[in-house]
Formats: C-alpha cells, structure tokens, sequence
C-alpha cells in the first residue's frame, strides 16, 4: 500500500542499477520521492531510467554516470542534484565491488577496487550529502547498504569483508557524529541477493562460489536457501523494504542501527 510517506524528499542512490539499488529507487518513487540514480554502468542506468519513466510519468528521476571512487565526479552529481531538485534528504550508499580470492591472490589493483569502491567511495558520498544536508539544516539520513560478510566475515573474500566491516563502523562513528544535527545513520546487512543481480552475471565469481561451497551452479539458490533460519532466498525488494522503513518517519529514532536482511544467517552481537 503506497502512503506517499517520503513526498517532497530526494533521494542520492549509488549502485542504483543493480538489483538492490533498483529495487531501492522503485520502493522510495512509489512513496513518491524523488530520485537521483547513480551508477558506474552508462547502458544499465539509462535502461533503467526508462522503465521508470513508462512507470511513473511525474518527472521523478534523475539519472547520473558517475564512478563513486572518483571524488570530481561525485561532487558533480551532487552539484546536479541540487541544480535539479533544490534539496537532498536521503543518501543510499549501496555502490559496491567484491570478488573471490584467497588472501595469498590478492593483488594490489583488488585492493583499490575493492576498498576504493565500498568504504572510500561510502565516505566521499557522504562527505558530500553531509555537506548538503548540514549546510542546509536538513535532518536527513544515510543509509549504508553493507553485507553480512560486513558483521561475520568469509573465507576467500578477505577484501570485501573489510570493506563492508569498515561501512559498519562508518556509520556507526557518523551516527554519533551527526546525532546533534538531526541526520540518522543506519546500515543494512543483506545475505546474497541473486535474482537480478549482474554479479551472477561473472562466471569467475559463479565458479568461485561453487568452488567454496563444494556445489553446482544450478545448486547456487538453494544453497542460500537451506543455510539460513527461515530456509528462504533474500531478494531485491526484500532489501528494498529494509531501505524504505529505515529512511521512513516511521524510524524517526532509530540511528547507529544494523539491521539484518539475510533470512538469518549473521546475528549482529
């Protein structure tokens, strides 16, 4: 049931072509905010702009090629979303980058993907939203999209874990931080999300997960089914549901939190 909950915010989402972020972007337009899409992939963020548009025909979107590791250009999106919109309420940091590798493979190019990508480019994004909101007296809220490998850690994926770790703790340093200004900071922990997600597209990081878990590609999904509490596979709105109560009134007192999304799998202590 749509409220109209998040009417008059905008909304900066990285990674907005992926799954989740798609998934995302949908959930805060139907509550009728506005949306700056921002993703690295020119030829997935247009496609999804125009799906939007044959969605939604109230001028909502926003669409902006940008690299988060790059801090020009992050500082440009910004600049346009104020340009189009006037204002900035909500920043989804969700733009991310992982691979399988043991610790004894891992060259120093995975490190600045890897590292650059999530906790470097979580920080530019919000150095530039806090900017905005603080600069504006805007109560506002980040939002953090990190991993459960960001709370327990995973073999062979060493460099994701820290990064996702680092957001974690991010957020919660910006959380107290930022408290006294009135702008929330909170994280969400999916488990993997498959259905629509182009990192299944990479047949290195399929094959890498088969090897780890000792599985076939077709057993992928259940895998993920059967490990987790409720025997369930997480998917894009599930995330995206997450996303929405989170930066809703409805959490109006809720900052510094972690909150699962994994069918439980990683109980955060």
């Amino acid at each position: 049931m749509r409220t109209g909950e998040l009417k008059g915010k905008v909304a900066f989402i990285t990674g907005a072509a992926g799954a989740i972020g798609s998934a995302i972007s949908y959930a805060f337009i139907r509550e009728s905010a506005k949306v700056v899409i921002v993703d690295i992939d020119k030829e997935r963020l247009f496609s999804l702009k125009k799906e939007m548009d044959g969605a939604y025909k109230n001028n909502a979107v926003m669409p902006v090629v940008a690299d988060v590791r790059n801090s020009a250009a992050i500082r440009k999106a910004f600049k346009m979303t104020m340009e189009r919109f006037k204002r900035l309420d909500i920043l989804v940091n969700n733009a991310a980058a992982t691979q399988i590798k043991p610790v004894d493979r891992v060259q120093d190019k995975d490190i600045d993907l890897v590292v650059d990508t999530n906790l470097k480019g979580y920080i530019k994004c919000a150095r530039e939203a806090v900017k905005i909101m603080k600069g504006r007296d805007i109560k506002g809220v980040l939002l953090f999209v990190s991993s459960k490998n960001g709370i327990e850690g995973a073999s062979d994926k060493c460099l994701y874990s820290a990064a996702k770790g680092g957001e974690l703790v991010l957020a919660r340093a910006l959380a107290k931080e930022l408290g006294p200004f009135g702008i929330r900071v909170n994280s969400i922990c999916p488990d993997a999300v498959i259905e629509g997600s182009s990192l299944w597209e990479d047949e290195s990081y399929r094959l890498g997960t088969c090897k780890r878990y000792g599985i076939s590609e077709a057993e992928i999904p259940q895998h993920y089914k059967n490990r987790c509490a409720l025997k369930t596979n997480i998917g894009p709105e599930d995330v995206a549901n997450a996303a929405l109560f989170l930066v809703s009134e409805k959490a109006s007192k809720i900052t510094g939190a972690i909150l699962t999304v994994d069918g439980g799998v990683a109980f955060v202590r």
